[in-house]
């Protein structure tokens, strides 16, 4: 049985389809992800940067015996398919975009004795979530908007482009990669690649997504402050919580100098996601 508060239909999202004996090879020297640890049934995120290591699209990529399938929001499917493309030379790959299948989230259901013709542990989340991704013909009454997946994105951390941030403004340790099995650091090359090792072995990642959090509800695109000082502005909200993307440095100077957190005048809290494991910079007496 579905519990329909756990699921979500989403609308606004396209498959495009790597299929062909070089395809592991082709993904592998192109992307963020390590395409040779993703296993039968997971879902990894992964990104596609720019030479400067900035983030052009963003999505989720799993793996169907030695093909792949990446699911990614409907806006970008069309320029990242044309990326690939342009990308695949003379490799023996096909690409495609697929008619369009009904993809639905669920998380904390039991899903063993229902039909979908696939689905994929997301491995974004913890796995005590149980959230999975499932692709198919078959509809299924579920709602196209639930506040419930929007409030567990921003309770793990979790950003994404449609919502949360542009494409080609932000690095990917910006949106939490490093965190949530986007980025691996053993992999070899890949477009970009060197501006990332750079600033994950310099550990110079100043930006992050944080949650916010008040006693009153949020709308996206309001301003957060420290005293009078602007920090960021909301992406997702769910009532009273929302996704920031702030620099980490100037929330912990805010924090020293015990300035008020405020959304459109309203107090707010500042932390970082409970499944994150970068903190906030240690003062200079700290480091003492």
């Amino acid at each position: 049985m579905i519990e329909k508060q756990n699921a979500i239909n989403l609308k606004n999202r396209k498959i495009i389809k790597v299929i062909g004996e070089e395809a592991t090879h082709f993904l592998q020297a192109l992307i963020t992800t390590d395409v040779t640890k993703i296993n039968s049934q997971e879902l990894f995120p992964g990104a596609l940067l720019s030479p400067q290591g900035k983030v052009i699209a963003d999505f989720l990529i799993g793996k169907i015996d030695q093909n792949y399938m990446i699911d990614i929001t409907a806006s970008l499917a069309d320029a990242f398919h044309k990326r690939l493309i342009l990308y695949k030379l003379h490799k023996k790959i096909e690409i495609t975009q697929p008619l369009q299948e009904i993809i639905n989230v669920f998380w904390q259901n039991e899903l063993d004795s229902l039909n979908f013709n696939l689905s994929f542990i997301d491995k974004r989340f913890p796995e005590k979530e149980k959230v999975v991704r499932t692709y198919g013909k078959t509809p299924f009454l579920i709602p196209e908007y639930n506040i419930y997946w929007d409030r567990m994105r921003i309770h793990y951390g979790i950003a994404e482009s449609d919502q949360d941030y542009e494409i080609g403004k932000v690095f990917p340790h910006d949106i939490n990669y490093d965190q949530i099995h986007g980025l691996f650091f053993n992999k070899g090359c890949y477009i970009g690649q060197e501006v990332i090792s750079r600033i994950h072995h310099r550990r110079t990642a100043r930006r992050r997504f944080l949650v916010v959090k008040s006693q009153y509800p949020l709308t996206s695109g309001s301003t957060v402050k420290a005293g009078t000082k602007i920090l960021s502005q909301l992406g997702t909200c769910a009532k009273n919580e929302a996704l920031a993307l702030m620099r980490i440095d100037h929330v912990k100077e805010a924090m020293e100098k015990n300035l008020q957190f405020t959304v459109d005048d309203i107090p707010v809290t500042i932390s970082i996601a409970e499944n994150m494991n970068f903190t906030f910079p240690k003062s200079s007496v700290e480091a003492d």
